[in-house]
């Protein structure tokens, strides 16, 4: 067998291990449902129908760029879905580590990296619908979704990259403490890179300085996008500033989780 060949081969054996471990944490999922799959739907579409209905009004204020306000609020909800929805995975996986099944694994020649992976791919499973979900509520409401089909395909593309940029920081947390209860610390973070963004107010009506905090807030990048591809107009520098950011948060917390990972399972 030739290198190549054995390359490809042990590409798709890694591929098929984690999509057997994904299905796993997929049906394992089924017996927490409301933690698993309800939690991510429930939040943020409840803070988009009491936010759009209680603050409705703030659209009188000058300058405001449209009168509907669950319209303003709808796509950065979405992406919201991305940090109210992760974090299951987390606590599920030192679990795994400390239940011996890292070891079993092993026995069954499954790399132990394929657990990670099939982890972070779960989270990000489990936040898309929450987020199809939530852009078809704030179509009830009456935001319009003006840039199509596309738009909403690369908005979907970016809560993907989103939910696993941003939940690595609860495997960082995880994987750091070596305690699976530790990353529900990390829950209430959404809270002011909520308030610390665009995402409630244009940036010509925000205080200085919370206009100077959002523009190092990676939320606000995903805010600005997400508007961009729903409501317009579209922007390919927003949207492109987005996903940059995004990669390079992904990239800094899935290289780290995957150190303490490694640490944390004595890979090799």
């Amino acid at each position: 067998m030739t290198r190549a060949a054995r390359a490809d081969r042990a590409s798709a054996g890694v591929l098929g291990q984690v999509g057997m471990l994904l299905v796993r944490n997929l049906r394992e999922g089924t017996r927490n449902p409301v933690l698993a799959y309800g939690i991510p739907v429930v939040i943020p579409i409840a803070v988009l129908i009491l936010v759009a209905k209680t603050l409705a009004r703030v659209t009188d204020l000058p300058g405001f760029p449209t009168d509907n306000y669950a319209e303003w609020m709808t796509p950065p909800i979405v992406m919201l879905t991305g940090m109210t929805g992760v974090g299951y995975a987390a606590t599920s996986l030192m679990i795994d580590i400390g239940s011996g099944f890292v070891d079993r694994l092993r026995l069954l020649d499954v790399k132990p990296a394929s657990l990670l992976v099939s982890r972070v791919l779960f989270d990000v499973l489990r936040v898309l619908p929450a987020g199809i979900i939530t852009l078809a509520v704030g179509a009830v409401l009456g935001t319009r979704v003006n840039e199509g089909a596309r738009g909403i395909l690369v908005l979907l593309a970016l809560l993907a990259l989103w939910a696993a940029a941003y939940g690595g920081l609860y495997f960082m947390v995880a994987l750091g403490t070596r305690n699976a209860q530790a990353p529900i610390a990390l829950a209430p973070l959404f809270l002011p890179l909520q308030f610390l963004s665009t995402q409630f107010a244009p940036e010509v009506l925000l205080p200085g300085w919370v206009k100077g905090a959002s523009a190092w807030n990676p939320f606000t990048y995903m805010v600005d996008a997400a508007r961009s591809l729903v409501t317009g107009p579209y922007s390919a520098e927003l949207v492109a500033k987005a996903f940059a950011v995004g990669l390079v948060m992904l990239l800094v917390t899935q290289l780290s989780c995957r150190y303490l990972y490694s640490r944390a399972v004595g890979e090799r």
